[in-house]
């Protein structure tokens, strides 16, 4: 009778322990080997670390029936708990959040760029956001890199040799603009096609981060030049739904936020070495790379201005937003 007790009394114990553990959905588009992916499974782990196991994170890799571009509504609509997508995707929803794409942060480097997005401007672009979906941001951006210009039959050493090129782009109104201006075309062509559009000779080059260029083997097709000027910064959201925010006890949002905070450089180690490996192994395989002065980009930077103001107002960014993001960088050391 004493061990029918006893056994009672256990199972009762492990059936409060399982209710008592929160599990996170977090769906991810991108494969399980993305770096994103890899980064977000270390901050999971930092949180069940700090939880004792209490809350949890678990993911689900390469999911089909929502695209990277559809993540944010999902969030909101409460399909998954959690999502962290780029802010090109978000833009669709807060169209402040296209900012990064302005020509003012063009040919920046990281060291000027990170404390913008990580101080005053973050904040006021986090307001937006949660302002205009049901999300609630849980911290700083995670960095993916910069996007640069790949090319295949075309080498291209200066800004001149771009003119009449056709260059595949993620596409927005500010890419566009930019490519205008080097005299390029730019165009619009889907990851699924973009091998064989580069074989056929369709585009000539396109707008991406090393490893984008490394994960789809693009020297197979003919890349064999990259240009550096830190054309685009791009960089990743983490975002929960509002909801289920607002379900969770205090213990466990601070375990949410606290633990994202303390893992972050290490993600953005992590994801900046993924970068620097991708375009070693791209130099192996014949991509050779040339890298544009500063002043140089800064030369270019002031020509793209010119057009800031109407590409501002057609992406629809608050011309408040844009003004804060100017008057930081002009308290930038140059």
């Amino acid at each position: 009778m004493k061990k029918l007790l006893l056994a009672a009394v256990f199972l009762l114990l492990a059936v409060s322990s399982a209710e008592a553990q929160t599990v996170l959905n977090f769906s991810l588009p991108t494969p399980e080997t993305h770096p994103r992916n890899q980064a977000l499974a270390r901050w999971a782990d930092v949180v069940k670390s700090r939880s004792g196991g209490q809350l949890t994170v678990s993911f689900r890799h390469g999911v089909t029936e929502y695209p990277g571009a559809r993540i944010p509504a999902a969030v909101a609509e409460g399909v998954y708990d959690l999502g962290a997508p780029g802010w090109w995707h978000l833009a669709r929803y807060a169209p402040d959040y296209a900012l990064p794409s302005l020509p003012m942060f063009y040919g920046r480097d990281i060291h000027t760029l990170r404390p913008l997005f990580d101080g005053r401007l973050g904040e006021a672009l986090r307001d937006k956001l949660e302002q205009a979906l049901r999300v609630r941001v849980l911290g700083n951006p995670l960095d993916l890199g910069f996007g640069q210009i790949f090319t295949a039959n075309k080498p291209v050493k200066t800004y001149a040799d771009l003119q009449g090129l056709n260059i595949r782009v993620p596409g927005g109104g500010a890419d566009l603009a930019r490519y205008l201006v080097f005299e390029s075309t730019p165009r619009r062509v889907a990851v699924r096609d973009l091998a064989d559009a580069l074989r056929r000779q369709l585009v000539g080059g396109l707008l991406a981060t090393d490893n984008f260029v490394a994960d789809l083997a693009l020297w197979d097709v003919g890349v064999r030049h990259g240009f550096i000027d830190n054309q685009v910064f791009y960089h990743y959201t983490p975002i929960i739904n509002r909801a289920r925010w607002e379900a969770l006890f205090d213990d466990e949002r601070i375990w949410l936020m606290e633990s994202w905070a303390a893992v972050l450089s290490e993600m953005r180690l992590l994801m900046a070495s993924r970068q620097e490996r991708s375009r070693t192994l791209a130099a192996r395989n014949g991509v050779q790379f040339v890298e544009v002065p500063a002043a140089e980009r800064r030369t270019m930077r002031g020509t793209l201005l010119e057009e800031q103001k109407a590409v501002a107002k057609a992406l629809e960014i608050d011309p408040q937003i844009v003004e804060l993001a100017r008057s930081l960088l002009d308290a930038k050391p140059r």
